[in-house]
């Protein structure tokens, strides 16, 4: 037996979802990358997790860095 949901807004069942890509954050700070679960009929977001397979975002270099001599 298959288990299908509902969509909380139209009322359509989901047995079908559009994944989009999106950036979680962190007081102001992007810190994840993760993946939104959409309605593919009235474009609802469904759910949000931290992507398994997305790659570390990188640090960002501030000015200071850039401007500071490397040591060795």
């Amino acid at each position: 037996m298959l288990h299908q949901g509902t969509c909380p807004k139209c009322g359509k069942r989901v047995l079908h979802v559009q994944v989009e890509t999106v950036v979680g954050m962190v007081e102001n700070e992007s810190k994840a990358r993760c993946l939104s679960y959409n309605c593919i009929h009235c474009h609802t977001v469904l759910g949000v997790q931290i992507d398994p397979r997305g790659k570390r975002r990188p640090k960002r270099t501030t000015d200071k860095d850039e401007a500071a001599p490397a040591k060795k």
